[in-house]
């Protein structure tokens, strides 16, 4: 039992009831320093980055700190998780790499053992995605389809280069429509009922991300963004943002520079509205749709009006140009599972010419039709239609590189024979040409076959094989 302090004397330290109070209350700033110090820790940031790993496919995974603050969530910094083993070698960099992520969670919903999101800003995220990678991932089985038809749009017509009563639609110009597709919405979408709850909108700030493709075999990345910035809604009441581009290339070469388009949130679904943009020199129209559902599904469409573009350069010195050029091409699938990719292309042309040293080729129309389902890219159909020369071709291109495709040339036999000796100078056999019903004109069909890293053409039918140089 405590004894009474002696009349005059003075009693030192706290009474008990301060004690506990003053220990209760540095408590928090003691668990706030402890926890912060075991994030910082070696320990702490393996934790982190087994967590992480474990969302990445058990790619290897580092963190190099984290920290967290009532006032400002919790911000891990240089998150770098490596490409497969197997591609470790080849490819120099590291699959992802972020310079710092900082996630503000709603700490009241924290309590109740719920994980909300109020805020994410992720700075300078850069992807370096092989296309070994990517063909791995779209020979896999496809994934549960997801309800594509939810961000469908209207389909913009064609611009047809053949005199036409009315603009042609895809239906005329032989771009069939993808299975599945939900007929054009007659109306906007359905807006909240006035009264209802509102909800917050959340938000990803993407600062200066950037994102390449490249391949093992190659040098130059295959394609290349840069400098990718936006402020994307990811839940929440309808919202507006833009995303802006710095450069787009491809394989070393600058297609777009300083891109801005406006995005558009109505939940689930993030809308890129039409957007005229120039591609490498050619006036085109982009639109785009992601809906944040199982799998991302999304779409991108491109449209090409009615155009002369600049004189276009080809392998081996040669240069072409077109009079009238038009394409539509569309883009759809799951983001995350490339087995269920799909797109159409079809582009028409008028006028083409080719110049190649003292070799001339005029061509009076074109069309050309590509498609993609899922693992397999088919050129269906490609064709050049002139007085003098003709060219026929179709090609395949398998996920796991390999490639197949003809190429028939039909011309005057001398014309032939020359075109095929300008393009394999090194072959020391003729190739074989089959007769016509005329006289005046043969073909010469060139087979493809192979690898993309190691293709073989046949000169002709039973002709000579060379490689494709």
């Amino acid at each position: 039992m405590d004894q009474a302090a002696p009349p005059g004397a003075t009693r030192r330290g706290f009474s008990r009831p301060t004690r506990w109070l003053l220990m209760l209350c540095g408590l928090p700033p003691l668990a706030f320093a402890l926890s912060n110090l075991w994030l910082a820790s070696p320990w702490g940031r393996t934790w982190l980055a087994a967590k992480i790993q474990l969302h990445s496919g058990g790619l290897a995974t580092r963190v190099g700190g984290a920290s967290w603050s009532p006032w400002n969530g919790v911000t891990l910094r240089e998150i770098v998780i490596s490409q497969p083993p197997e591609l470790s070698a080849a490819i120099a960099f590291p699959l992802v790499r972020i310079s710092s992520l900082r996630l503000t969670p709603v700490w009241r919903a924290l309590l109740r053992r719920r994980w909300a999101l109020r805020d994410a800003v992720i700075d300078s995220p850069r992807i370096v995605l092989s296309a070994q990678m990517l063909s791995q991932l779209a020979q896999q089985a496809a994934a549960p389809t997801a309800p594509l038809a939810a961000i469908e749009p209207p389909s913009p017509p064609v611009a047809s280069l053949q005199p036409a009563p009315a603009p042609a639609t895809p239906e005329r110009t032989g771009l069939p429509q993808l299975p599945g597709a939900a007929p054009p919405p007659s109306s906007p979408p359905p807006q909240p009922a006035a009264g209802a709850a509102r909800q917050p909108t959340v938000w990803v700030r993407l600062r200066h991300a950037s994102f390449q493709l490249v391949s093992a075999t190659t040098a130059l990345p295959l394609l290349e963004i840069a400098d990718l910035t936006s402020e994307l809604p990811l839940s929440g009441d309808a919202a507006n943002s833009t995303l802006g581009l710095a450069s787009l290339k491809a394989h070393g070469r600058t297609i777009l520079a300083d891109f801005q388009a406006p995005l558009t949130w109505q939940a689930p679904v993030l809308s890129l509205k039409p957007v005229e943009t120039t591609l490498d020199g050619i006036r085109c129209q982009v639109a785009g749709k992601l809906a944040l559902l199982n799998g991302l599904p999304m779409q991108l469409e491109v449209q090409l009006p009615k155009q002369s573009p600049a004189p276009l350069a080809l392998p081996g010195g040669a240069v072409a140009t077109v009079a009238q050029l038009a394409t539509s091409g569309r883009f759809r699938g799951l983001l995350l599972a490339p087995a269920t990719w799909q797109g159409d292309c079809f582009a028409e042309c008028a006028a083409v010419s080719a110049n190649a040293g003292d070799l001339h080729a005029s061509f009076d129309r074109g069309t050309c039709f590509i498609a993609l389902r899922g693992a397999v890219l088919s050129c269906v159909d490609a064709r050049l239609v002139g007085d003098e020369l003709s060219l026929l071709g179709n090609a395949t291109l398998f996920a796991d590189g390999r490639a197949a495709g003809v190429v028939r040339l039909v011309a005057p036999p001398e014309s032939a024979l020359a075109i095929v000796k300008r393009l394999f100078p090194k072959s020391t056999q003729a190739p074989t040409l089959t007769p016509m019903a005329t006289p005046q004109r043969a073909a010469c069909d060139l087979a493809v076959f192979g690898t993309l890293t190691a293709l073989q053409v046949q000169l002709g039918h039973d002709g000579p094989i060379v490689p494709l140089p």
